[in-house]
């Protein structure tokens, strides 16, 4: 596993962080220790919950207590699935009732990043945001973050409520919303990259055509040249998978200080873990680029 300095905080992150997700994983505490336990033997230290559940947290806990607490990274939804990202939903009281079962009953005894997500975003009540500068003082909290899109970076950015940023990041990520992230790491703002494998590219069906496609036998394509200039390398270069593929290349930016995975089984885990440590075919960059503009002039794009 290769680390990032997570700004000038001292800390380091994986560059590869665990999403483990309640809605996901239900009440299966043995496959949470599973996945957070793969995740700490391939050298994830940066892990995010969508959850402030004490009993989903304890049982986390409890699977981080070989480790040291401080060489963890431990972030939560502010909100719980399904409810308002709103004003209302990101009203102090509640906030403070979900953060006290993250942080005291849980026996986490601090998150390092409380993720907020819009629209709330953007307009915080004012006693929530004395309250989290409370648990900062406090030391039971170290950062605040938001997620968004291209067109919410600026206001986010310069809003000034939060230290940290998530957003997507794939092959198709824009060049406006590279230039985002960089403003974003310029104002001393950290980013984190997430929804790396984009849905349309998971299906070979979908990206290769019929004719550069091997028989069910193995056999060789009709036409191997078919899918030249399209996401169809995704499927064809040799000992990679789609998923690495398009992990490898969120990897290759620099500006983001971790990327998220969103694995199921510790197999997933291992196989996308190994992806830091490896080196991108030379050919990808190009096929990247090219098949990010066919496609754009597919689409009617300039």
């Amino acid at each position: 596993m290769r680390y990032r300095p997570f700004g000038h905080s001292g800390l380091a992150l994986s560059t590869i962080g665990l999403k483990l997700s309640r809605l996901k994983i239900g009440g299966n505490v043995g496959l949470l220790t599973k996945l957070i336990v793969a995740g700490l033997e391939n050298g994830v230290n940066t892990y995010h919950f969508d959850t402030t559940a004490p009993e989903f947290l304890r049982a986390a806990a409890q699977a981080f207590s070989v480790v040291e607490r401080r060489l963890l990274f431990i972030s939560v939804d502010a909100q719980e699935a399904g409810q308002a990202c709103d004003s209302i939903g990101y009203a102090l009281r509640p906030l403070r009732e979900r953060l006290r079962a993250a942080i005291k009953e849980s026996g986490l005894k601090a998150l390092d990043l409380l993720m907020f997500s819009p629209p709330g975003t953007l307009s915080l009540p004012a006693d929530t945001l004395s309250f989290l500068e409370s648990l900062k003082q406090a030391r039971m909290l170290r950062y605040t973050g938001a997620r968004g899109e291209t067109a919410d970076l600026p206001l986010l950015i310069a809003g000034g409520h939060f230290n940290v940023i998530e957003t997507s990041f794939d092959i198709d990520s824009t060049w406006d919303k590279r230039r985002q992230i960089d403003k974003a790491v310029h104002s001393e703002m950290n980013v984190i990259g997430a929804n790396f494998f984009p849905d349309a590219y998971r299906k070979a069906s979908d990206v290769v055509p019929k004719a550069a496609r091997r028989g069910w036998f193995g056999g060789k394509p009709e036409n191997p040249l078919a899918g030249a200039g399209t996401h169809a390398f995704l499927h064809q270069t040799p000992d990679w998978t789609p998923e690495e593929l398009c992990l490898g290349y969120a990897l290759s930016q620099p500006s983001l200080s971790c990327v998220f995975i969103d694995a199921e089984s510790p197999q997933q885990i291992e196989a996308l873990c190994a992806v830091s440590e490896r080196v991108l075919p030379s050919s990808v960059p190009a096929q990247i680029e090219m098949a990010r503009f066919n496609h754009q002039i597919a689409a009617g794009g300039h």
